[in-house]
Formats: structure tokens, C-alpha cells, sequence
């Protein structure tokens, strides 16, 4: 029998990590020889005989999603520390959000990244970080029963927010224009190559431009400053709002579930109807009311989020931005539909295609739906996590 504790925390504090705990609690819960127990961290007791009894068995695993429960200490020290117990953290955002923990990590910290970038980042800027594990993400099926393409009332979703606009950079003194051009130019290279990563461009900038930067200074730029994040944040909320733009002018109806979407320059028309942020248990079944479901991803370009799998799995015909990991296990108009960010009009074309012709795009969403359902939802990411922890 091996015990695996899963952190998670009070529902009112972050109720996307409680979603995707219960998710998992549920999977393993299916798996012979597995005992689980949900331990809300910050509600701990010290006399928690079943937690003592897991803690001392000599099996017992801690798996959590973006350090939620992973400081947990007692008078002596860090609990996960003092019984030897391995901790796997499933980082759902870049780990550059993540330095307070991976700089000095636990023993025993076991990083899990959505995307092979990620991962190549931790081992890169943090060193100290026992093991480092590429795993994508996985779906959540929220609907008990697909509805058939043709009665879906919604033709296009879009469940998520929009990155705000950035009123100010941080400064770099040593660049010139105190590291404006730096900005600039790498914001223009992901423009005309999306499938770089905001640290490639930066680095790009900074080698095209004579400047040797070694692993310390780029820390300093990459965690510190954020500069990477500003670039990302803006490059991606651009493309949302060219996105939305495109399908806009096209008379497509789209419904968008998320904040920050007010473009006040290019105001959208009736077509794109912006609705309060919702929960991530109403998203996934908004995604069961809908023909198609849009997925622009973060900033994922050798990995992927739960957003694609989400959609297939609750019958939607899934539209996503490409990443290396979509395009090697989907194909595309068979199971899934993918665009190019820098090619914005085959989205568009494709969701018209989908609208007019719901006989073929039933059959994309139900083979959508048993592709994923058999390899990327909970179930079989849990077992695939299993097998790396054994």
C-alpha cells in the first residue's frame, strides 16, 4: 500500500487548485493499492492520526499543485523534510513565479512542469532541485452526458482571462534606452516567430547585440526584474486581441468567460459577448453547452495546458494555437483543429467550416473526445505520474 497525501487549501482562497486536487483525489482513489488523503494545509492539526500514521508507513508520497502545502513546518523543521517524504509539485504557471521555493528547495522536491521549456528552465536557473519532470496537463470531463454537436447553444467559447496592459517596464540599467530596444526587439521577434519563448527572445537581443550575459545576470532579468514576464504579458495579450479581433470581423459569436478583455482603442462589436469570470467547475460545463471550443494557450510551446483536453473531453471541437506536443499526439481536422499563431486566419476559417458543416465537426469533436479521454484526461495522467513516481 503506498500513501499519497495531496495539499490543497481552503475553498475560498484558490478554488482552481481545490478543482484540480478533487480531480486527482477521485483518479487515484480508482487505483489498487493506493490509500489518498486531501490535507488542507492550512487547517492542519497536530492530531491528525491518520496524516502521523501515512507520514511514518515508510511509503508515502506529497503531491501538490504550485507549492501549496510545500513550506508546511512544525517546531523542528519542514514536516515533508523530518519523515523523508517525496514531494511532487505540479507547477501550473512558469517557475520563474516560483523562486521563493525552488532557489532552496526541500529535499526531495520533485518539480513537475507543464512544458518541456519549463523544465528545461529549472534545471537550468535552479540547480538544487532534485528531480525535474515534463508532464502536460490534463482534462477534466464535468458533463455526465455529450451533448450532440447540432444542439449545443453556443457556437464558440472562450473560458479565460486577458493579460492587462503594462503601464510601466522594469528598467535595465546596463542596456541602452535603459533596456527599451531590449523590449522592443524582443517583442518584434516573437511577432514574426511565436514558437519563441520570452526568455529565447530576450536572449536573442542580448547575444545578436554583443552583450555575454552569464546564468547569474539572466536570472536577475528573468526573476528579479520579470522581464521576461512583461514581454510574454504583452506579447500575449496582443494575440488574444487579434484573435478575438479576426473572429469578430468575421461575424463569428463568441463567448468569453474571463476579465480584462476591454480593448478600448478597437472596441469589439455585439459579436464577442464578455461575460463575469466563472469558476472552473461552470467553465467546464459551459465547454459541454458549446460547439466549439477556443484555446489560446499560455505561453506553453512544448507542452500544454488543461485547456485543449477540457474542451475535447466535454464534446466540444477543440481550436487551439499549436504546441509540439498537440501536433505530435493530435492531428489536425481529425481530432482536433490547430492554427499557427502567426497564421490567425485558418482559426478563423476553420470555425467557419466547423459552423457550416456540423456533420464532420461531430465527428472531430467524438473522435476529439475517445483520443482524449484514453490518453491526456486525469485518469491517464495519474497513471502516467504513478509510473514516474514508482
Amino acid at each position: 500500500m503506498h500513501n499519497i497525501i495531496i495539499c490543497s487549501v481552503s475553498e475560498s482562497y484558490n478554488n482552481l487548485i481545490n478543482y484540480f486536487s478533487e480531480q486527482w483525489i477521485k483518479a487515484l482513489k480508482k487505483v489498487p493499492d493506493i490509500h489518498v488523503k486531501e490535507l488542507l494545509f492550512d487547517t492542519i492539526t497536530e492530531t491528525d492520526e491518520e496524516l502521523m500514521e501515512m507520514l511514518n508507513s515508510g511509503s508515502c508520497s506529497m503531491l501538490c499543485y504550485n507549492n501549496c502545502g510545500l513550506l508546511l513546518s512544525d517546531d523542528s523543521g519542514n514536516i515533508w523534510e523530518k519523515y523523508g517524504i517525496n514531494v511532487y509539485d505540479f507547477l501550473l504557471d512558469h517557475p520563474r513565479n516560483y523562486d521563493d521555493s525552488l532557489k532552496n528547495p526541500i529535499q526531495n522536491l520533485h518539480v513537475i512542469c507543464l512544458d518541456q521549456n519549463h523544465a528545461d528552465f529549472v534545471k537550468r536557473f535552479y540547480p538544487k532541485v532534485k528531480e525535474v519532470i515534463y508532464l502536460p496537463d490534463s482534462g477534466v470531463k464535468e458533463v455526465d452526458t455529450i451533448k450532440p454537436f447540432h444542439e449545443r447553444s453556443m457556437d464558440v467559447l472562450y473560458c479565460g482571462n486577458c493579460q492587462n496592459s503594462h503601464e510601466a517596464v522594469a528598467d535595465v540599467e546596463f542596456l541602452p534606452d535603459n533596456g527599451m530596444k531590449m523590449y522592443e526587439e524582443a517583442i518584434g521577434y516573437i511577432f514574426d516567430d511565436p514558437s519563441l519563448t520570452a526568455e529565447d527572445a530576450v536572449e536573442k537581443y542580448l547575444n545578436e547585440n554583443g552583450f555575454d550575459c552569464g546564468t547569474e545576470t539572466l536570472y536577475d532579468l528573468f526573476v528579479n526584474r520579470q522581464v521576461s514576464r512583461c514581454v510574454e504579458d504583452i506579447v500575449r495579450r496582443e494575440y488574444k486581441l487579434m484573435v478575438m479581433h479576426a473572429l469578430d470581423m468575421a461575424d463569428i459569436k463568441v463567448d468569453v468567460y474571463g476579465t480584462g478583455w476591454v480593448d478600448e482603442e478597437r472596441p469589439f462589436s455585439d459579436n464577442i459577448r464578455i461575460h463575469e469570470r466563472v469558476s472552473p467547475a461552470e467553465c467546464h460545463k459551459l465547454v459541454g453547452d458549446a460547439k466549439i471550443d477556443l484555446s489560446i494557450m499560455p505561453w506553453f510551446k512544448k507542452g500544454s495546458s488543461e485547456k485543449p483536453f477540457a474542451g475535447m473531453m466535454n464534446g466540444a471541437v477543440c481550436v487551439s494555437d499549436t504546441s509540439t506536443y498537440l501536433e505530435e499526439n493530435y492531428i489536425d481536422g481529425i481530432d482536433i483543429m490547430l492554427f499557427d499563431l502567426n497564421h490567425i486566419e485558418k482559426a478563423v476559417q476553420d470555425i467557419m467550416w466547423l459552423l457550416a458543416n456540423p456533420k464532420e465537426a461531430e465527428i472531430i469533436a467524438m473522435n476529439g473526445h475517445h483520443h482524449v479521454m484514453e490518453n491526456d484526461g486525469t485518469d491517464a495522467r495519474i497513471k502516467q505520474l504513478l509510473e514516474i513516481m514508482e
